[in-house]
Order: structure tokens, then sequence, then C-alpha cells
């Protein structure tokens, strides 16, 4: 197994540790409200209604459950990690349209479909992806011609403060044991708080998103949001040209980019209708 595959694992098995400690996805945590705040303008509710759609990475099920209230028709859920999986099945169960959901226990490069859909998503999930083209081709794979890819991924640009203090952070928190990086995030948590509140009064980064997203959210969730961004042990930050590329490069099409709160990135392409051809030569 090359570094690749083991750090793949890693991050996979850490994320199914930590969705077996987070398994609620209530409140605006799990709402139609974030979603139609991740997916703007990208993306009309209505053009949802109806259609048959992927999600890549759901770990507990909270953009599963954003699919569903969206109106799409049905959704397969894929999801790695078998602590994970349990979690998900869980609250699947109890779904008002659970029998709209098909979970998959599988790797994000490793699902196939008996049919294509229209609409595949990968939320706060391929930044968590080392080396995640096959990913991207797999999604490429299950479109419909004309269908849409949307990820959702970590800015670069905007962040450069936050960088700067968290990837050193990170180097230790990886290596933490649950109950140590729990207490950590308890402590992050104050220093959160203070930080918010001094950006009330003036200018500081990332206060739209503490303002307009975090806060929006119960104090349970924003820890977990701090737990999210120490525990997996990848997590790459996306450049605009990156974040583009990424999509251009498996193939899509009319690529279109949102720069969300000024911290993230929301990014949309189009499987081609037909086939593109070389010119024919003369």
């Amino acid at each position: 197994m090359n570094k690749v595959d083991r750090l793949r694992d890693k991050t996979i098995a850490d994320f199914g540790n930590q969705w077996m400690k987070w398994t609620d996805i209530k409140g605006y945590y799990g709402s139609l409200e974030l979603f139609k705040d991740i997916t703007s303008p990208l993306i009309d509710m209505e053009s949802l209604i109806g259609k048959l759609v992927v999600d890549i990475g759901s770990g507990t099920g909270r953009t599963v459950s954003m699919l569903l209230d969206a109106g799409v028709k049905h959704v397969y859920a894929i999801e790695p990690s078998r602590d994970a999986f349990q979690v998900l099945e869980k609250n699947i169960k109890q779904m008002k349209r659970k029998r709209d959901v098909t979970a998959i226990n599988t790797r994000g490069d490793c699902w196939s479909l008996n049919g294509q859909v229209d609409y595949v998503f990968s939320i706060g999930v391929i930044h968590h992806i080392p080396g995640p083209a096959p990913v991207l081709q797999a999604a490429h794979r299950a479109l419909k011609p004309g269908g849409y890819l949307f990820v959702w991924l970590y800015g670069y640009e905007g962040n450069e403060f936050y960088i700067a203090f968290v990837e050193p952070l990170r180097r230790i928190t990886t290596r933490l044991p649950h109950m140590l990086l729990r207490g950590l995030v308890e402590l992050l948590y104050c220093f959160l708080w203070i930080y918010r509140n001094i950006g009330r009064v003036t200018p500081l980064p990332l206060r739209d998103y503490i303002e307009k997203v975090l806060w929006l959210d119960s104090p349970q969730k924003r820890r977990l949001v701090i737990y999210d961004q120490l525990n997996p042990a990848f997590a790459k930050y996306y450049r605009r040209e990156e974040a583009v590329g990424l999509l251009e490069n498996s193939g899509f099409r009319n690529v279109r980019i949102h720069h969300r709160h000024g911290y993230s990135w929301s990014v949309i392409g189009q499987k081609p209708v037909a086939q593109e051809c070389a010119p024919a030569d003369d």
C-alpha cells in the first residue's frame, strides 16, 4: 500500500470514528436552508425536483436529508466507512422518505449504478481525499449526458490567516485520541466565542462565515465544526484554479464556481451531451 492509499484509509477511519461520536443531523446543520446557502447561486432548487441523485461521502446522512427536502426522487448515498455507514442507515430509517434512499457502503471511486443519474453531489468530502480524480471519474460515468456534478470545497483564498494557524495545529491534533481532542475543542471554542464577539465590532477574517453560517447552528454543532477541522488525517484548501481544474480535468464542461462567503468554493460542472471529437484531418 502506497502513501496516498494509507492516507486515504486513515482519513476514512478518522471520519468513521468521528461520526460514531457525532450522530445528530438535526437543526440548521442538516437543513434545506443550509443546502441552499451551499449551492446558491449555482443550482436552482426547482431543478432538483423529481431527479435521481448521488451523494458521495454521506457520513451521517445530513446531505441525504437535505436532498430529500429539496424534492429529489431518489438518493444513492455512498459512504466508505463501516462505522459511519451504521449511523447513516440508522438516520435514514428515521427519515420520512426512507424508501427513497439507497445506501451503499463503498469508497467514492468504487461504486457503480444500474443506470444513470441527473446530479452527483459531494459536499465537504473531496478536500479530504488525496488524489480525488478517480472519485470524480466515477461521478462522470454515473451521470446522464447533460447531468451535473456539484462539489463544495475548502478554499485557500480568504483562509490564509486561518490556514497559518490550523495547519501547524493539525500536525498534533490528527494524532490525538478522541477524549484529548474533545478537550482541546472545548478550549478552542472559548477562543472562537471571544473572536466572534470581537468580530462583531471590527472586521476580522471569516467574520461573514461565522455570523451567517456557523452561529446559526447550536453550540454543539459549532464544536463539531471545530472537531471536523482538526480530526481527519488529510485536508486540502483549494485555490480557485485548482477547484476549476478538478472538474475540467475529469471531463466536465461549463464549469462554474462561486466563492461562498469568501472562504470556500462551490463548483458545478456538466457532463457533455455528446462526445467531443477532434477536428478531422484534411
